[in-house]
């Protein structure tokens, strides 16, 4: 058999599950995950390495109304992991809110590629629910497949990949065998951050924070690490901080642990936090940091 390859979209409200999904695939983690919608910023590749062929998986920011400029980009994130991909997989969960995907999946009629319907969370609903959820959801457009996974106890994702993969053009593969995913070491370092923070302060600070590495530097036998952790409200600078600067350092131990087990060596993190007023309604910071919008 000839060797396949292509590129996946995986598309979707948020908190469906890509991310854990993508994670889930790949056999090891690189894409953060938190019980909050809007986890994932920008569009991450992970990249699995099959016998027969090589899937470059699109993980993107959930589809959402934008309330201001960093909303937006994250959008038009979402949009853009549509040009030129091979399969795009259209993931729901049960509690999806259906005239919402009724309008992202109108969007998609001008997409020529075959598209495959996920529910995800299957562990969470009977086999007789997920079916019905299936059928009602096939008659908002004309998927090329369907399939219900869990991406926790990994049910039915094997069956969906040997899908995809015979939905992927003949060709070479894409990257080098040992290579999962394309993102930067000081990305991966600031999404690191960014998830411990997620974790730990529940639904105080929910998306008014960046994190920005300032320094990585390998000296041998130690990683030295400088972030910078931007909030939008003083109030949530006090809440990252926490009290006798217990809440940051817990972040920076749990943050440190997971780095040091990535890299296989000691780490010094060296964590500040400031604050950015409103910026995500700001354009200019907006675009200092990278998140151009059009």
């Amino acid at each position: 058999m000839a060797f396949r390859s292509g590129f996946v979209t995986i598309w979707g409200q948020p908190n469906v599950g890509k991310s854990t999904f993508l994670n889930y695939v790949l056999g090891r983690k690189v894409a953060i995950v938190s019980s909050k919608p809007q986890t994932t910023r920008q569009v991450l590749k992970g990249i699995l390495n099959l016998p027969d062929a090589q899937v470059v998986f699109l993980d993107t920011p959930g589809l959402h109304s934008p309330r201001d400029e960093f909303g937006k980009w994250m959008v038009q994130e979402a949009e853009k992991a549509l040009d030129g991909v091979d399969v795009l997989l259209y993931m729901i969960a049960p509690d999806n809110r259906e005239e919402e995907d009724k309008k992202y999946l109108n969007s998609l009629h001008s997409f020529t590629g075959p598209v495959f319907l996920v529910l995800n969370k299957k562990d969470l609903v009977q086999e007789e629910e997920a079916r019905k959820i299936l059928s009602r959801f096939s008659n908002l457009f004309p998927f090329q497949g369907k399939a219900a996974v869990s991406s926790i106890t990994g049910e039915g994702i094997s069956e969906l990949l040997s899908e995809i993969v015979e939905a992927l053009p003949p060709g070479p593969p894409y990257y080098g065998e040992d290579v999962i995913s394309d993102i930067w070491e000081k990305d991966i370092v600031a999404e690191i951050i960014r998830e411990k923070i997620w974790w730990y302060t529940y639904q105080e600070v929910p998306y008014g924070v960046e994190v920005r590495v300032e320094e990585f530097k390998d000296r041998g036998d130690i990683l030295y690490i400088r972030a910078i952790i931007y909030v939008e409200r003083d109030s949530h600078k006090k809440i990252v901080i926490g009290q006798e600067g217990k809440m940051l350092k817990k972040i920076g131990e749990e943050a440190r642990k997971e780095i040091e087990f990535n890299w296989g060596k000691k780490v010094y993190l060296d964590l500040w936090v400031k604050v950015e007023k409103n910026w995500r309604k700001r354009p200019e910071v907006l675009g200092r940091w990278g998140y151009r919008t059009k």
